[in-house]
């Protein structure tokens, strides 16, 4: 187990470092300059649309050897969206490393179980304002500067809480990330369609970049761990801020011009609300994913204290649920596609069961083993099916009110690991998971019974 363990970083690393090499492979051979098909550009440029030269004149800005979308080979294309991929796992990652280190982080510095949780809450706050914020905020700027700024802000946010000397330091570096995220997850959502390579569709652009997000959902927490009870998490962090340089260089050589083909207004943004159906949806998402992440974010204090497990085991634990959570995401995209409200159905009742049983069979082993790998699967299904959900019942008002999803999602993680805190340190796990338990079984009866008229042949699938 622990081999399986350290697999993980190192794929993690692998990945970004050859995408790193290719890039700069192809930046060193001159492909992004293949634009011998333009040999009149001196004498007769091709005349900018209407759109570039009035609305958006951060194009004519762009360096000359930068190509657009239609401009690159197909396997430009695919590193091109590779990379965004590799880079929202890497952020991601960053977001949920918390969880795993609550223990370390709580015992170096002096502090609460609780109050090591405002790592994980203060980037929820910050990404909720960010994605609406920047969205609107960044006009008719080019989409591939805004990504590349992200990433540079998520190194440097990872290198500030690794070299926090107090808590106060640790939390400011928290907030750095939390712009981060919103941004990014606003941002690369409503790029996929830009980014798809040639031959492959919108939606299957869109999850090859979720791919990457639900990864370092399940992932990430166990990655953490192992790495902090190997070398301290200090070091954790300082590992992520060193992997994103790479992710970095990938996007500066492989991102093609994204200039939007008009900015987003405000008027725009509650456009998943507006609609009665995704409403539901968003309800839904609410209540399960407030359950999940108060209860989740306290899982590895669960088992050291109340299990008495040790580091090891606790890696080892997570690392089963990051397993289960992808097939859980694999399964997901069959399932939900064929029918997004039985599948949520299926996902809250499975996380309903893993947190009703887990203080009385998660103390021993098997049970513990068990209910963690049932947990991951259904969370590992459920970022998938809240996505397909909204395809399906709003599909055309998905990329205007992506920026408010991901505000609501980045709310859920900041008030469920804030209010999950605060339980654990006043009234313990076991209440917890409890009142966990009830919010899921809320959200199962909003979507069974408001729910009821949702049907994937309301519109055409993701994927």
């Amino acid at each position: 187990m622990r081999n399986a363990l350290s697999s993980q970083p190192v794929l993690s690393i692998a990945l970004m470092m050859t995408i790193e090499t290719l890039a700069c492979l192809a930046f060193k051979t001159g492909s992004y300059n293949r634009l011998r098909s333009l040999p009149a550009l001196p004498a007769c440029p091709q005349a900018p649309s209407p759109m570039e030269s009035s609305t958006m004149p951060s194009a004519s800005q762009a360096p000359h050897g930068l190509p657009e979308h239609s401009q690159q080979s197909v396997k430009q294309q695919w590193l091109a969206i590779l990379s965004v991929a590799v880079g929202a796992f890497a952020l991601v990652t960053s977001e949920f490393l918390p969880v795993g280190v609550l223990n370390d982080v709580a015992s170096d510095l002096g502090i609460s179980a609780g109050h090591a949780g405002l790592m994980v809450t203060l980037p929820g706050i910050m990404a909720a304002l960010a994605a609406p914020l920047l969205s609107v905020g960044i006009g008719a700027m080019d989409r591939r500067y805004l990504l590349i700024g992200l990433t540079l802000i998520m190194i440097i946010a990872n290198a500030v809480v690794a070299y926090a000397s107090d808590f106060s330091l640790l939390l400011f570096g928290r907030v750095l990330l939390g712009i981060s995220i919103g941004g990014f997850w606003a941002t690369a959502i409503a790029l996929s369609g830009r980014l798809a390579p040639k031959g492959v569709g919108v939606a299957q652009a869109t999850s090859i970049i979720m791919v990457g997000v639900t990864l370092a959902t399940v992932l990430g927490v166990p990655v953490g761990t192992w790495l902090s009870g190997l070398m301290g998490w200090r070091m954790t962090f300082l590992i992520t801020a060193l992997v994103g340089i790479p992710v970095l260089l990938a996007q500066v050589f492989l991102l093609p011009r994204l200039n939007p083909d008009k900015a987003i207004r405000v008027s725009d943004l509650p456009a998943l609300f507006i609609n009665p159906q995704a409403r539901v949806g968003l309800i839904a998402v609410l209540l399960i994913g407030l359950a999940h992440f108060a209860a989740y974010t306290y899982v590895a204090p669960f088992f050291k204290q109340s299990s008495g497990f040790d580091g090891p085991t606790i890696g080892s634990l997570l690392l089963l649920y990051g397993v289960a959570g992808v097939i859980g995401n694999i399964f997901a995209g069959f399932a939900a596609n064929r029918s997004v409200r039985h599948t949520l159905l299926l996902v809250a009742l499975l996380i309903g069961v893993s947190t009703a049983l887990f203080p009385y069979l998660a103390t021993g082993m098997t049970g513990a083993a068990m209910l963690i790998a049932l947990w991951g699967f259904a969370f590992g299904a459920f970022p998938a099916c809240a996505s397909i959900w909204m395809f399906v019942v709003a599909p055309k008002d998905v990329e205007r009110g992506m920026p408010l999803f991901v505000a609501l999602f980045q709310v859920i993680i900041a008030l469920g690991s804030f209010f999950g805190g605060q339980i654990v340190d006043q009234l313990g796990s076991s209440v917890l998971l409890s009142l966990a338990t009830a919010l899921v079984g809320c959200g199962f009866v909003t979507v069974l019974v408001l729910g009821r008229n949702v049907s994937n042949s309301l519109a055409p699938q993701p994927c």
